[in-house]
């Protein structure tokens, strides 16, 4: 064999060589790009999911946020509601008639137990003839008695205002329900 023979078949082998190389180059080049697009794809998916949730939670969030503005709104409104009706209350016993209020007085004298009572201004006539020699003074209410031991130590209060607050306040849930009625936040309103 000749020399140019040996280096003819070394270059023919070498040529053989690059280009078996060469395309296991590309296939392995080939297989990392697709290697790198899945793991795009993947991180993609995995991103639209992320923010598919987050936006799942801000949705959940502002809804919540907006049932509780609406639940505090209709909190302030039934507050002003019964804010208005207790108003009302105290304006119609202020003006009570003289005979009801009298009535009301009477029972309030026969319940006192202790032995010095005051009332305001108006009823002072009607309780002074009365209770005589116990009444002693005027004290700032809408109506009714307050009465009080010797040493003031003691009180009793039945004025209009303390037994309108008492009632109120002790029965706000049945009077919250006969002015709005119930509903799935608690109350339906049938006067508004």
């Amino acid at each position: 064999m000749s020399v140019g023979t040996v280096s003819k078949a070394i270059l023919e082998d070498a040529k053989k060589i690059a280009k078996q190389y060469t395309i296991e180059l590309d296939e392995k080049r080939n297989t990392e790009l697709s290697e790198i697009n899945e793991s795009i794809d993947k991180l993609k998916e995995k991103k639209k999911e992320a923010v598919a949730i987050k936006i799942s939670l801000l949705a959940k969030t502002e809804t919540s946020r907006n049932n509780l503005e609406i639940k505090r709104k209709r909190l302030r409104m039934e507050q002003d509601i019964l804010e208005v009706v207790l108003i009302e209350a105290k304006n119609r016993l202020e003006k009570l008639e003289p005979e009801k209020r009298e009535i009301i007085l009477n029972k309030l004298i026969s319940v006192a137990t202790l032995s010095n009572i005051y009332s305001n201004e108006i009823d002072e006539k009607y309780v002074k003839k009365i209770v005589k020699d116990k009444y002693k003074g005027n004290v700032i209410c809408m109506g009714g008695i307050l009465t009080e031991d010797d040493s003031g130590k003691i009180r009793e209060e039945f004025t209009f205002d303390s037994i309108l607050e008492s009632i109120f306040n002790n029965n706000l849930r049945e009077i919250r329900d006969i002015l709005l009625g119930e509903t799935e936040y608690g109350f339906q309103c049938n006067i508004l």
